[in-house]
């Protein structure tokens, strides 16, 4: 026999979670003292052996009860359930991750400093939005071809090295607002925006072109997103000066 006291210490356990156990009817004691004291035999030992374990393999003390009550269930039942329901918990934990990445973004682009900001301009329940439902958008304003590699661009709520690009050159665009944009700086930043589109649109210019005006066009509604007139003006303006110095090279 051994102690509650004993049994804690051999399985690493605590008192406290060795009462809770036994509240619950996970792990009764085989023997109980007329002064209340809790005693456990050698089968008691091993089934705290199996219950760590299970919690181990993320089971919840819910499931290892039944599954200790369930002799029909098989381990390889058991494991298969349990695998079924962290596949669905890292779905859920990988959408959590994208919309924290999401707000993250949206308050770069924003130049967004403090929570009021953040709740000002971004709704509570912001999240990005599926890409089935930007599709159907979509469709209604590009050609089928289009619309797949639309789907196919890195976006907001994504971990990618092309997001952290944008966000980084956005920032330094608003940074710069107010510069000429004929200055060297200004053309530095159109230079970096034109190689992002050739790369990304892999040089349709005319492609790239069509999905910016329906970015400008749009409210934030069709899957783009709506830049503050200021940085698009900027843009806009820097890069027709690019093109108009290189038509004058040749």
């Amino acid at each position: 026999m051994y102690s509650i006291g004993n049994l804690a210490n051999m399985s690493n356990s605590t008192v406290r979670t060795l009462r809770y156990y036994d509240e619950i009817g996970l792990l009764t004691p085989s023997y109980l003292s007329d002064g209340g004291h809790r005693y456990y035999e050698e089968k008691d030992v091993i089934k705290l052996h199996y219950i760590k374990v299970l919690k181990e393999m993320g089971f919840n003390l819910i499931s290892i009860r039944q599954m200790l009550e369930n002799q029909n269930l098989s381990h390889k039942e058991a494991l298969a359930m349990q695998l079924k329901v962290l596949e669905v918990e890292k779905e859920r934990i990988e959408e959590r991750k994208r919309s924290i990445r999401y707000l993250l973004q949206v308050s770069e682009f924003e130049d967004l400093e403090n929570w009021k900001d953040v709740f000002d301009r971004i709704p509570m329940n912001s999240s990005p939005t599926p890409i089935e439902v930007y599709e159907k958008i979509w469709s209604k304003h590009f050609s089928k071809d289009e619309v797949q590699y639309l789907i196919q661009l890195p976006k907001i709520g994504d971990d990618t090295d092309t997001i952290k690009v944008y966000t980084t050159l956005i920032n330094d665009i608003r940074q710069n607002i107010h510069i000429d944009i004929s200055s060297p700086k200004a053309q530095d930043l159109a230079t970096r925006w034109i190689n992002l589109l050739e790369r990304d649109f892999n040089g349709n210019f005319k492609f790239a072109e069509k999905v910016w005006n329906k970015q400008k066009e749009g409210k934030g509604d069709i899957g783009f997103y709506r830049f503050e007139q200021a940085i698009v003006d900027f843009i806009e303006k820097a890069i027709t000066h690019y093109f108009q110095l290189k038509e004058k090279e040749y």
